[in-house]
């Protein structure tokens, strides 16, 4: 009965349909597989009424425990994940938790200063669970979109949930049909080795981060100028951004790279000059970076 007795009571008051149907699908899904809130009142509603549960109830300390889960908070985080999801909001769930706790922690300054970063955490698990169970994208995959231990991408993943299942379904579908055979192996080997430099994670430009003068092999030009080429792909907006495009470039540089490595004009990347060295490894840096956009290339494990 929960929700239907407020929607008679609401048509019977004289309230609009959208508030009497926004009092029933508020309380959506009411378990595994139930449907969802279909109109965008209920959505948001659900949205709020939920996360004002866990704030509050994380904010008492009372967090789930192994099987444990009186309050069925698990279903809770589950149900505004999946509502946002499947009616496709924009929804930045990182600033929302934060805004959240915010309000609560006014009224509650006892609380845990970890509540937001238990949150944090506890959504990331949620979603990590959703996509291996529900979307079935296998478990490395969803480690190179939610990152590991790596703050800006687990920001990132919090910010636009759309954006973070659009890229976990993406690998999936480019690992099912071989494309990511194509990429991984120079990307891979480009991401570990540029661990050893000191570029940042977010840079994409090759004027800003590398110095063409201090190339001493052609090979290092090439993989400048394909660089170059990488950089109208991953810096448009998330509204325009094709990451078939962006794969289809990482894989159109995949031989430029190899022979950067291994090629009759190879070189070796640990010069004993430092600068030269350093300016290798940011090459490298700015390909991790790139492809970094779509995922985090060091969390996914090689099937072979």
């Amino acid at each position: 009965m929960q929700g239907i007795m407020g929607q008679k009571y609401a048509l019977a008051s004289g309230e609009s349909e959208a508030v009497a149907t926004g009092i029933v699908e508020h309380y959506l899904p009411k378990g595994a597989g139930d449907k969802l809130p279909q109109t965008i009142t209920g959505q948001i509603v659900g949205i709020a009424d939920k996360l004002d549960t866990l704030v509050s109830i994380f904010g008492l300390g009372m967090l789930p425990t192994g099987s444990s889960d009186p309050f069925a908070l698990r279903r809770a985080a589950n149900a505004i994940v999946n509502i946002i999801w499947t009616a496709e909001l924009s929804v930045n769930l990182h600033q929302l938790l934060a805004e959240s706790v915010g309000e609560f922690t006014a009224i509650r300054p006892e609380a845990s200063s970890e509540l937001l970063s238990q949150l944090y955490e506890f959504f990331l698990q949620r979603i990590r669970t959703l996509l291996q169970e529900e979307k079935h994208v296998d478990y490395d995959l969803v480690n190179a979109v939610l990152g590991e231990n790596d703050p800006e991408y687990t920001e990132r993943a919090l910010r636009d949930l759309l954006d973070t299942l659009e890229r976990a379904l993406f690998l999936q579908q480019i690992r099912n049909d071989n494309t990511l055979d194509k990429i991984y192996e120079t990307v891979n080997r480009s991401t570990r080795l540029a661990a050893q430099g000191d570029l940042d994670k977010i840079e994409l430009e090759p004027k800003k981060a590398v110095k063409p003068e201090l190339f001493q092999k052609s090979a290092e030009q090439a993989f400048y100028d394909a660089l170059v080429q990488l950089v109208p792909q991953t810096q448009l907006s998330k509204q325009t951004r094709n990451y078939q495009q962006l794969v289809d470039s990482l894989t159109e540089i995949a031989p430029t790279v190899s022979n950067f490595f291994d090629g009759p004009e190879s070189v070796l990347v640990m010069d004993s000059d430092p600068e030269i060295k350093r300016n290798r490894l940011s090459l490298l840096g700015l390909l991790r970076n790139h492809a970094r956009v779509l995922a985090d290339f060091g969390a996914i494990v090689n099937r072979f």
